[in-house]
């Protein structure tokens, strides 16, 4: 090998080299949007889990004696008791309460009798 090749392999390698400095700024100019658009997304995220929380504390306020409502688990009855942790509800005539926390209620059916109370 004469001292012209090896001169010519050293450039080349040297060539090789810059081609993969200048890949990685290509790198990190993607993954800082890609970044930002996942810390978007969570703060847009924990904003809307907020607001539905919100709402169903809202709706566990507002249930009051002889409100109508229906639970997770499909049955449909009356209030007949409220607690601090859970109601007492009325699922039929001749029947004993039942009692039930309050994230079981999965919504209110008759907000009549909740806003003739207050």
């Amino acid at each position: 090998m004469s001292i012209e090749q090896i001169l010519f392999a050293a450039a080349e390698t040297a060539k090789t080299g810059t081609a993969a400095a200048q890949q990685q700024p290509g790198m990190m100019s993607f993954l800082v949007p890609l970044l930002v658009v996942i810390v978007v997304m969570t703060f847009i995220s924990g904003r809307s889990q907020r607001k539905q929380r919100e709402k169903q504390k809202q709706m566990f306020d507002s249930i009051v004696k002889g409100t109508k409502v229906r639970t997770i688990g499909g049955f449909t009855g009356k209030v007949v008791e409220v607690g601090a942790e859970s109601f007492m509800i009325e699922l039929a005539d001749k029947m004993p309460p039942v009692e039930i926390v309050k994230n079981a209620v999965a919504a209110v059916i008759d907000e009549k009798a909740a806003e003739e109370k207050k």
